[in-house]
């Protein structure tokens, strides 16, 4: 008979489980049509006017690479503390650079999900981001989850009197 403790623990286990996977997708996601065209990411990079022109070309191939991994690592759950902490970090670098460009007055598509869409940021974007952004920590501070490679690598090795 299981307790109603042991219940709620189930419970915040399949919530954290889907915090982790959900922003694993959303990451994973935004960086599909990034990875196709460095060339078109880098406009979008120089419209934020963050970072030296010197370094516009390797942000614009090591952003969607870090974002499809870290995706990745967190949807399946491998190494998913290291990923989630990697993901809260680039939300918060994100929501920070889209109010620091609205403060500014630039208008500009933020590049988050399609380099194409006509969609100018907005406080709704930095929202959005901050939303993302809790769904990180969630993660981060989840106390286990299911569905993790993490797991699976980490049983461990059965001794020679339970074989």
């Amino acid at each position: 008979m299981k307790t109603q403790k042991s219940k709620d623990a189930r419970v915040k286990k399949i919530f954290f489980t889907l915090a982790r996977t959900a922003a694993g997708g959303i990451l994973l996601y935004a960086s599909l049509d990034k990875l196709g065209d460095p060339g078109k990411f880098s406009e979008l990079i120089e419209n934020y006017h963050l970072l030296p022109m010197s370094l516009v070309p390797l942000a614009a191939v090591v952003i969607p690479w870090l974002e499809f991994f870290t995706g990745l690592f967190l949807a399946v759950g491998l190494k998913w503390r290291g990923a989630a902490l990697l993901y809260s970090a680039l939300m918060a670098v994100y929501s920070l650079s889209l109010a620091w460009n609205l403060l500014q007055g630039v208008e500009m598509n933020c590049g988050c999900f399609s380099m194409d869409s006509t969609d100018k940021i907005s406080w709704w974007t930095v929202g959005r981001d901050l939303g993302f952004l809790a769904l990180g920590l969630l993660a981060l501070g989840a106390p286990g989850t299911y569905a993790s490679l993490d797991s699976f690598f980490d049983k461990p090795a059965a001794s020679a009197k339970d074989r």
